[in-house]
C-alpha cells in the first residue's frame, strides 16, 4: 500500500503541469492559484511519505493561510467585512488585484482544506480520517457534477477546472491508499461511525445547493425587478412629459400670431427645466421652419431657421402629419439637425379646421435620456444598454467585471420602442447575495467532522468496555477453574483416586482430630492373596475388587461414624472414635463377612477375604504409631492363624511415645 500511495501522489503531479503548461496563457488567476495549493499538498505528502514530517507540516500551514482567507471571504457576511475591504487587502499584495480574481471556487477551497487536514493527520482514524476522505472526495464529485452539467452559475464559482480537480482527486486516491491498511482492523467501528455522518454529509450538501439555488433565483428576481422598475419610471416620466408638452402646445391655440422669441423662451423654460433629457421645444411654422427655439444655445442656434422638409428628410413625415393633418407625429430614431440621434414629436397648434398656426416640435435626445437615465443607477457596477432593433443608441460600461444576468427592458419613448440593457456589475451581485448558503455548508461539514468523532470515540470507548468485561469474564472462569483444580488438588491430596476413599493422609488427620475422643478404635484391614488376583486375572479385576471392597467398607463404618480409608496397596484402614472393643470387632466381623458374601472370586472360584488387626485406645495421650503397630500386630496374627478373620489386639490405655 505504501508503494501504491507514493505512486498515485506522485502521479498527481502529471495534471498540474499539463494544467500549467497547457493553459498558461488564457489560465486565470484562481486557477492558477488552485493548481499552485495543490502542488504544495502533493509536495507535502511526499514529504510525509519520506519521514519528513517537519517541513511537510510547514508547507502545509503556509498552504491552509490563503485557503483559510478565501474560505472567510465566501462565509463572512458583507456587513462583517465587505467585499472592496477585501479588494484593498487583494491589492496589498498586486496592484489591480481583487479576491475575485485570486480566490479558488467555494468547493475548490474546501477540498484543499480537507486534503491539507488528512495530510496533517496522516488519515487517521481517530482524528476522522475516513470522514475526511469521503467529504472530500463527494465535493470533488459535485465539482464535476456542476462542470459536466452546467448547473453551475458564473455568479459564485463553486468548481474548479478540469486539471486541478484532476490532481485533487489524484492525490486523495493516494491519501486513501496509504491510510486503507489502518481503517481495515477497525472496519466495524468505522461503518457505525460512518453511517450517520455520511447521511449528514449528504444532506448538507443537498440543503446547500438547495438554499444555492434558491438565493441565487431571489437574486436574480431582485435585480431584475429594479430593471423593470428603471425602464417603467423613465417610460412614466417621457409620458408625463408629452402630456405637459400637449398642454403647453395648447396654451398657443389662444394666439391668432406666432409666438415671440420671449414669450415662447418663458413659457418652454418652465417645461425644459423639469424634462433635462429634452433637447429643445421648438416652434415649427406652416412652412416647417424652425422660428422659435429653447434654450438659445450654441447648438441650437445652428438649427434656428432650417426648413425641415429640406434639412430633416427622415421626419418630413412627422411634420407633414402635425402641420398638414393636424395630428401629433412622431419621428423613429433620427439624426438631429444638431449632429446627435434623438426622438421628434410634434404637436399642431390649429386656429380652426383647414388652418394650422404651427407645430410644437419636442426634441428627445437620446444621449441627454441616456446620460439622465445613467444618473439613476450606480454607474461603477452597472452596464446600460440603449438599443433599437440591433443598433445601440446609448451605452454605460463600467471598468468592473460584468455579472453573469443581463436583463432585457422594453420601454416606449413617446411611441417609440426601445430596448433598455441592464446587467449589474459581479462585485455588486456579489455584494448582494446572502451568505448563509456558505455558512450552512461550512457548518454542517464541521457538525458532521464533529458527529464522527463522538460516535467513533464512543465505538472505541464501548469496545474497550467490551474487552475489559470480555477479560473480567475470563478472569472469573480462569478463577472457578482454578478454584475447581485446588479443590481437586486438594480432594486427591487426601482421598484415593481408584476407590475415592479417604487415603493415609486423611486417615492420619481424622486421628489426630479425634485424638481426645475415648475409646478410640483403629481397624487394619489386608486383602487376603490379593496378588493371585493381578497375577491371574490382571489388574482392572483387581482394581475393580479394591473398589468394591471401598464401598462395603463405607457402607459399614459410615453409620458408626467411622472413617474407611485406603491405607495403600491392598490394605485399607478404618478410624472409629467413640466406639468400644466389642463393638469394634463386631463392625470388623460385619465388614469381613460382607466382603466374603460379595460374590468377588478368585480364578480357582474361591471367594475373596480379608483379615482384620482391631486396636481399641481406652484413655491416655494418643501415639498414633504405637496404635498403629498394635493393629498391625492384631492383623499379623489374624494372618498368621489362616486369615480371613478379625483379631483384637488388647486395649491400650497408656501409650508412651517412642
Amino acid at each position: 500500500m505504501y508503494r501504491h500511495a507514493a505512486f498515485f501522489t506522485c502521479l498527481a503531479i502529471v495534471p498540474l503541469v499539463f494544467g500549467v503548461v497547457l493553459e498558461d496563457d488564457g489560465q486565470p488567476l484562481h486557477e492558477r492559484v488552485a493548481l499552485g495549493l495543490t502542488g504544495m499538498l502533493v509536495l507535502a505528502k511526499l514529504m510525509r511519505l519520506r519521514g519528513w514530517h517537519a517541513p511537510a507540516k510547514t508547507l502545509v500551514g503556509f498552504s491552509l493561510l490563503p485557503l483559510t482567507l478565501a474560505l472567510a471571504s465566501y462565509a463572512l457576511p458583507e456587513y462583517w467585512v465587505p467585499l472592496s475591504r477585501w479588494d484593498d487587502m487583494s491589492r496589498g499584495l498586486a496592484a489591480e488585484l481583487t479576491l475575485e480574481a485570486w480566490r479558488p471556487s467555494l468547493l475548490t477551497t474546501l477540498s484543499l482544506i480537507l486534503l491539507a487536514i488528512l495530510i496533517t493527520t496522516r488519515t487517521r482514524s481517530t482524528l476522522g480520517g475516513p470522514l475526511l476522505l469521503i467529504m472530500a472526495a463527494l465535493l470533488l464529485g459535485v465539482q464535476g457534477l456542476l462542470g459536466r452539467t452546467g448547473l453551475e452559475t458564473q455568479l459564485l464559482r463553486s468548481a474548479a477546472g478540469p486539471w486541478p480537480t484532476l490532481a485533487m482527486a489524484t492525490l486523495l486516491v493516494g491519501l486513501g491508499m496509504a491510510a486503507l491498511p489502518g481503517w481495515r482492523a477497525h472496519a466495524a467501528a468505522l461503518r457505525r461511525a460512518l453511517a450517520p455522518s455520511l447521511i449528514l454529509v449528504l444532506a448538507v450538501l443537498l440543503l446547500w445547493h438547495h438554499q444555492k439555488a434558491v438565493t441565487e433565483r431571489e437574486l436574480h428576481a431582485t435585480v431584475e425587478t429594479e430593471a423593470r422598475q428603471l425602464g417603467d419610471r423613465l417610460t412614466r416620466d417621457i409620458q408625463d412629459h408629452l402630456a405637459a408638452v400637449e398642454r403647453f402646445a395648447n396654451i398657443w391655440t389662444l394666439f391668432d400670431t406666432p409666438p415671440s422669441q420671449a414669450e415662447w423662451a418663458k413659457q418652454a423654460a418652465l417645461y425644459h427645466r423639469d424634462f433635462r433629457y429634452l433637447l429643445n421645444i421648438a416652434f415649427v411654422d406652416p412652412d416647417s421652419r424652425l422660428t422659435r427655439i429653447y434654450p438659445f444655445n450654441d447648438i441650437n442656434h445652428r438649427a434656428l431657421g432650417a426648413r425641415l422638409f429640406d434639412a430633416q428628410p427622415a421626419g418630413r413625415e412627422a411634420v407633414s402629419r402635425a402641420l398638414l393633418e393636424q395630428r401629433i407625429g412622431r419621428t423613429d430614431v433620427i439624426m438631429l439637425l444638431q449632429g446627435v440621434p434623438g426622438i421628434i414629436h410634434y404637436l399642431p397648434i390649429p386656429l380652426d379646421e383647414q388652418r394650422t398656426l404651427g407645430a410644437v416640435a419636442m426634441v428627445i435626445s437620446l444621449p441627454m435620456l441616456a446620460e439622465m437615465l445613467f444618473s439613476k443607477v450606480d454607474k461603477q457596477h452597472t452596464s446600460l444598454l440603449l438599443t433599437q432593433d440591433d443598433q445601440v443608441l446609448a451605452s454605460l460600461m463600467p471598468e468592473t467585471r460584468l455579472g453573469p444576468w443581463q436583463h432585457e427592458v422594453q420601454l416606449d419613448v413617446a411611441g417609440t420602442p426601445l430596448g433598455l440593457s441592464v446587467q449589474p456589475s459581479h462585485s455588486r451581485l456579489l455584494q448582494q447575495l446572502p451568505r448563509h448558503p456558505v455558512v450552512t455548508l461550512v457548518i454542517g461539514l464541521t457538525l458532521a467532522y464533529l458527529l464522527y468523532l463522538v460516535l467513533h470515540g464512543y465505538t472505541r470507548l464501548a469496545r474497550q468496555h467490551r474487552k475489559v468485561h470480555s477479560a473480567n469474564t475470563e478472569l472469573r472462569r480462569e478463577i472457578r477453574t482454578r478454584s475447581q483444580l485446588q479443590q481437586e488438588v486438594e480432594w486427591l491430596a487426601r482421598h484415593d483416586e481408584l476407590t475415592q476413599l479417604p487415603n493415609r493422609r486423611l486417615f492420619m488427620e481424622t486421628l489426630d482430630a479425634n485424638a481426645t475422643q475415648r475409646p478410640l478404635s483403629v481397624l487394619i484391614c489386608d486383602v487376603d492373596h490379593f496378588k493371585r488376583i493381578n497375577d491371574h486375572q490382571g489388574h482392572l479385576i483387581g482394581d475393580r475388587y479394591l473398589d468394591q471392597l471401598g464401598r462395603i467398607g463405607r457402607e459399614v463404618l459410615e453409620p458408626h461414624g467411622g472413617l474407611f480409608a485406603r491405607y495403600g496397596g491392598e490394605e485399607f484402614v478404618a478410624c472409629l472414635p467413640l466406639t468400644a472393643p466389642a463393638q469394634a470387632r463386631e463392625i470388623a466381623e460385619t465388614l469381613r463377612q460382607r466382603l466374603q458374601d460379595a460374590e468377588l472370586r478368585h480364578h480357582d472360584g474361591k471367594p475373596l477375604t480379608a483379615s482384620f488387626g482391631v486396636v481399641t485406645l481406652a484413655d491416655g495421650p494418643l501415639d498414633v504409631a504405637t496404635l498403629m503397630q498394635a493393629a498391625d500386630d492384631a492383623l499379623y496374627r489374624a494372618k498368621a492363624e489362616g486369615r480371613n478373620r478379625v483379631r483384637v489386639a488388647p486395649a491400650l490405655t497408656v501409650i508412651e511415645k517412642a
